[in-house]
């Protein structure tokens, strides 16, 4: 029983681990993004690409360097994920957490870009808004970030999909009730109550939007498969 109950311990620190990752990298979005201005301008300024040119130079490797940094501490956070699925079968359980992995490495490069493209936008505002060199070299970077933006969301979209199948079959550890909690619908979830944020606090939450959808998602699957797997070790002391 020893072994069980370490084990348990071990899935609950590293998804801990997980979730701090996530609430580092939350602060290193407020850094490299948060203004004080309301949810939609933020949103309309490219998912705050834009809104760069307006933020202090230090502020944009800070955030970035930051975020490249911890992200992949998030990695442990899917720890949960895996024990919750993995009772469903050998095969898809892992097609789920390796896509999310990949996701995360994404999104790496997803958060190092933008300090590509803030520091495309501040030269371009520095050098005037009609100077056709500045505003083609954003373009390309805008490009390349959109990119990112759409693996991202393809590989969301298709391990949410996967995970809803198995939640549903009912061969898991998780509830039904967490097929509605998967990483797709909180990110579809929160973004209107996110969009119609105002001023100034829609400025600094606009900016962590995905990194907060994925912490909602880590904080339940974490509390939901660690009570699940300590019931199950109590019922087996009970034999």
């Amino acid at each position: 029983m020893k072994k069980k109950t370490s084990k348990i311990d071990i899935i609950l620190v590293l998804s801990v681990l997980g979730i701090i990752g996530v609430l580092i990298t939350i602060i290193s979005d407020l850094i490299l993004l948060g203004r004080p201005i309301n949810a939609f301008s933020f949103f309309k300024l490219g998912m705050g690409t834009e809104n760069m040119a307006y933020v202090a130079q230090w502020r944009i490797t800070l955030g970035s360097f930051l975020g490249v940094f911890v992200l992949p501490f998030q990695i442990t956070g899917l720890m949960s994920v895996y024990q919750g699925l993995k009772t469903s079968g050998k095969v898809l359980p892992i097609v789920v957490v390796i896509t999310n992995i990949h996701a995360l490495i994404m999104g790496v490069a997803f958060h190092i870009s933008y300090a590509f493209i803030g520091s495309g936008w501040k030269l371009h505002y520095e050098m005037g808004a009609v100077n056709k060199v500045s505003s083609e070299l954003v373009n390309q970077f805008a490009f390349y970030w959109k990119v990112l933006v759409i693996i991202m969301a393809t590989e969301v979209l298709f391990s949410s999909l996967i995970y809803v199948f198995l939640i549903l079959k009912g061969k898991t550890l998780y509830p039904k009730w967490m097929a509605l909690l998967n990483p797709l619908c909180v990110l579809l979830f929160l973004f209107p109550i996110i969009y119609i944020c105002p001023a100034p606090v829609g400025g600094f939450i606009a900016p962590a939007y995905m990194n907060l959808s994925t912490m909602v998602f880590f904080v339940f699957s974490t509390v939901v498969i660690y009570r699940k797997l300590r019931i199950q070790n109590l019922a087996l002391r009970q034999i």
